[in-house]
């Protein structure tokens, strides 16, 4: 199964690559800034500890630890956080396309793979932000913490695991120019 982004010319994939990525970037600045308000104790990471909170307690105490600014940072960070999901999620998967160009075998396939799962990665962001929003305006299940920190688990997981593709593909891909 093609990638969507696979559709295009390697030279349009590699200018979106550019713009998703200073996209992202400035989506990151901005969520940098903005997240500054959100480090307490109880949140030490800030939105980020409120993401992985998977507990009901946890998640209580995080916005206990919030005055009312923080928790309008935190609602600007949750809605935001779409424009950046669609932002990284886009950057990485144009990466992982443009080093597999010219890998053989697997080495290759992997980084349609990996551009396939960062849509999953989008997919389990956007559900982890619509179970904090939920929790944040004080309309939450006792289980939302816990599939939101799932959802987050699994979103960090395979954007680790697609940046290391990156970052290896990459590597060959130098080392067998030389």
């Amino acid at each position: 199964m093609k990638y969507p982004f696979l559709g295009f010319h390697p030279r349009q994939r590699h200018r979106l690559f550019w713009w998703a990525l200073g996209l992202t970037v400035i989506a990151a600045v901005t969520l940098q800034v903005v997240d500054a308000a959100l480090k307490t104790p109880a949140a030490p990471q800030g939105i980020v500890s409120f993401e992985l909170a998977g507990s009901p307690a946890q998640a209580a105490a995080i916005l206990q630890s919030w005055d009312a600014r923080a928790q309008l940072h935190a609602a600007f960070s949750l809605g935001f956080d779409y424009l950046f999901m669609l932002a990284y999620a886009s950057a990485i998967a144009l990466a992982a396309l443009w080093v597999s160009e010219g890998l053989a075998g697997w080495t290759g396939r992997l980084g349609v793979v990996m551009a396939w799962a960062m849509g999953l990665a989008g997919l389990a962001d956007a559900a982890e932000n619509a179970l904090l929003w939920r929790i944040l305006l004080n309309d939450a299940a006792e289980s939302y913490p816990a599939w939101a920190s799932r959802a987050a688990t699994l979103k960090f997981g395979i954007i680790g695991l697609a940046l290391l593709y990156v970052l290896a593909a990459l590597l060959m891909r130098v080392f067998r120019k030389r």
